[in-house]
């Protein structure tokens, strides 16, 4: 991890919150095909709602301490927090919105709630920082210690003791601050931000590559394999990230471990043939998945790795 992105949390963790503004914005999305397109709209809220919304922001990022680079793939998340750019995920959208400040479109109704996907708590001063949370599909009603429960009355949100009409939960997805996204939940990350897209485009993107370097024989049989199961479009994200296959001799060094190893792929004029039966193998080993131990001369296919010093 770069020290940039070090600094940053660092940076986040020691801002004073003290005379800060906080704004409170839902969001809401439309699909067309696997696109998707976000609306945003600013919900008033009253000054006690302000101060306890601030206080939970504090208190997720008190309680964040270990972050590390999102992988497409990775071993259960547990505290970790986990840092993105917001610039290579949809959050630029919502983000774009939310800094048109008083032009953005304000909650006027009830009825304006409906459809909501998720709510942003910002925090201003000379910095900004955005704390995400999805909502469930459907919001259960049945009172919580964990929630703010509120009404909102035509005007503006306001605290609620007797009954609940929208709910604000002592949880939040990810954090925005200074481009960077720190990631607390990243299944809600991902299933917020329609994520699945990014990696279709990887998909695709990989594959043009693929055949720019004709590197593989069968491309459209990779392809119809991945389709958009999200296990194998993670691999493929992977691949793009790492890019090994981009490296000086690759293919070289590939075919005399595939012989060498016994692995079985079929290679003719450096072009990996691909079939329905060894796709997911081909995936495995173009991001260096299939390691060998020096200690056991065991060989395995892992999902997870990390270098040394890493």
């Amino acid at each position: 991890m770069d020290n940039t992105t070090k600094k940053k949390f660092k940076k986040l963790k020691s801002l004073d919150f003290n005379n800060t503004a906080v704004t409170l914005w839902i969001v809401k999305r439309k699909m067309r095909g696997a696109k998707a397109t976000f609306n945003v709209l600013n919900v008033e809220i009253a000054d006690k709602v302000a101060q306890r919304l601030k206080a939970i922001v504090k208190d997720k990022i008190d309680q964040s301490n270990h972050i590390k680079e999102y992988s497409y793939v990775t071993e259960d998340q547990d505290d970790d927090v986990l840092t993105l750019n917001h610039k290579d995920t949809d959050f630029r959208q919502i983000h774009s919105q939310i800094n048109l400040g008083t032009d953005c479109p304000k909650v006027e109704s009830r009825e304006d709630l409906l459809g909501t996907i998720a709510y942003l708590i910002e925090i201003k001063d000379a910095f900004q920082i955005v704390a995400y949370t999805k909502v469930p599909e459907k919001m259960d009603l049945v009172k919580e210690k964990t929630i703010i429960n509120m009404i909102f009355d035509g005007v503006k949100f306001k605290d609620l003791d007797d009954q609940s009409i929208f709910r604000i939960k002592k949880i939040i997805d990810f954090i925005y601050y200074d481009d960077l996204l720190f990631i607390l939940n990243k299944a809600n990350f991902e299933r917020g931000l329609n994520f699945r897209e990014g990696m279709v485009n990887s998909r695709d993107a990989v594959l043009k590559d693929f055949h720019k370097l004709n590197l593989i024989d069968g491309i459209e049989t990779l392809r119809e394999n991945i389709g958009e199961n999200m296990r194998f479009l993670r691999k493929i994200a992977m691949i793009k990230n790492n890019g090994y296959y981009k490296n000086e001799g690759f293919i070289k060094r590939l075919m005399q471990a595939n012989k060498a190893e016994k692995w079985g792929l079929k290679i003719k004029d450096y072009k990996i043939l691909v079939t329905d039966e060894n796709f997911d193998d081909v995936l495995t080993i173009l991001n260096n998945d299939r390691l060998k131990s020096p200690i056991t001369e065991e060989t395995f296919d892992v999902s997870v790795k990390k270098p040394i010093g890493g």
